[in-house]
């Protein structure tokens, strides 16, 4: 199918020349793209800049995935993708993705008609059975402190760096090729089409997209998207969760930005907003919001007080601006012909990765065929 050329590497694991589609970053979205694109005959080249998979925001990422969300876009793209994670046939392993422990969104009760209408959406587009819930005490291991809740079953959490593996398993399977610990230098115009310099080589292509993450906010030249990526510090702590303490779902409080999940039977993972902008990536945990983090979810889950604490984990996400939306649309423009930059998620980038990548992986491949070659 490939117009511009192959992906088959020469002797020794040296880039390919030439590929329809170059795709910077393997993270999670960038390997549902490089997925996507294989799966349909493109010829494919994932160039990653650590040594391994998932080593950004995707790796410290709590994986959580439901089908809610307060941005109707994200929405959209999330009832797919729940539906993909629930799917044992979209995976290599041959199993679900998803750990399908519920979800439980909090809200104030005058949200309770959003909600209900909310749960509809998702009931009539899955065959789900969310439903709200007012007037109780707790749900699903939950206290709710007078909020109103929106429970979804069949919702859960996904091991990231997982799902992010199974994608490049396969896109490999279809020809892809997958270089790690590679760094872009710049992508350049050459004759109507992107050429892509790494410190490993060049490489020639019909069309690029960048999933870096929170490093778009910094990008080398010719990855510049069109509206300005700041990065935000995300920091979580892992708590080891004793007998009584019961089972829960994964939860988040609209009205605080709280939220945990679930790490296997007996740990959970909680957090916080942590809004610190501008935050290097390998910044040290900050000991002072892992305590307050603790504290203020002891009201939600009162086994805390006695939680072991196991290990405490900052990163940064992408965001698109403080305190603003997501930049509308899948793909921003670079101002490189055929070069595009994924959107800044806002921390949405897991639950919405599965037909994220699918639609991106579509733009990019009419993109790379295109007749301007």
């Amino acid at each position: 199918m490939s117009q511009v050329g192959t992906t088959a590497s020469p002797p020794g694991g040296d880039l390919p020349a030439r590929a329809d589609v170059v795709v910077v970053g393997a993270g999670i979205t960038g390997a549902s793209i490089a997925h996507h694109l294989a799966r349909r005959g493109v010829s494919v080249v994932v160039v990653e800049q650590s040594p391994q998979s998932a080593a950004g925001a995707t790796g410290a990422s709590g994986g959580m995935v439901r089908a809610y969300d307060l941005d109707p876009a994200i929405v959209e793209l999330a009832l797919s993708s729940l539906a993909t994670y629930r799917d044992p046939g979209c995976w290599a392993s041959g199993r679900a993705a998803l750990h399908a422990v519920g979800a439980v969104t909090v809200a104030d009760p005058a949200q309770g008609g959003a909600l209900r209408e909310a749960a509809g959406q998702i009931n009539g587009a899955l065959g789900a059975s969310a439903h709200v819930v007012a007037g109780r005490e707790e749900a699903a291991g939950i206290r709710l402190l007078g909020g109103v809740a929106l429970v979804e079953p069949e919702a859960g959490w996904v091991a990231p760096a997982e799902v992010t593996a199974d994608w490049l398993t396969q896109a490999r399977a279809d020809g892809a090729v997958v270089h790690h610990g590679v760094r872009v230098l710049e992508v350049q115009a050459r004759g109507g089409r992107p050429a892509v310099r790494t410190d490993a080589g060049v490489i020639s292509a019909g069309a690029v997209v960048a999933a870096v993450g929170p490093w778009a906010a910094d990008p080398v030249p010719g990855l510049r998207p069109a509206s300005p990526v700041r990065s935000r510090s995300v920091q979580v702590s892992i708590v080891e969760r004793r007998p009584p303490a019961p089972p829960h779902a994964t939860f988040i409080d609209l009205r605080t930005g709280l939220y945990a999940k679930p790490v296997g039977p007996d740990r959970t993972l909680i957090g916080m907003p942590h809004l610190v902008w501008d935050s290097p990536f390998d910044a040290q945990p900050d000991t002072a919001h892992a305590e307050a983090t603790r504290s203020a979810l002891t009201a939600h889950f009162p086994w805390l007080t006695t939680a072991a604490p196991l290990s405490t984990i900052r990163a940064a996400d992408a965001y698109g601006s403080p305190g603003g939306g997501p930049a509308s649309g899948l793909l921003e423009d670079t101002g490189v012909p055929h070069v595009w930059s994924v959107r800044a998620w806002n921390g949405g980038g897991v639950k919405t990765a599965p037909e994220a990548g699918r639609r991106i992986a579509d733009a990019c491949m009419a993109d790379a065929f295109s007749d301007a070659v």
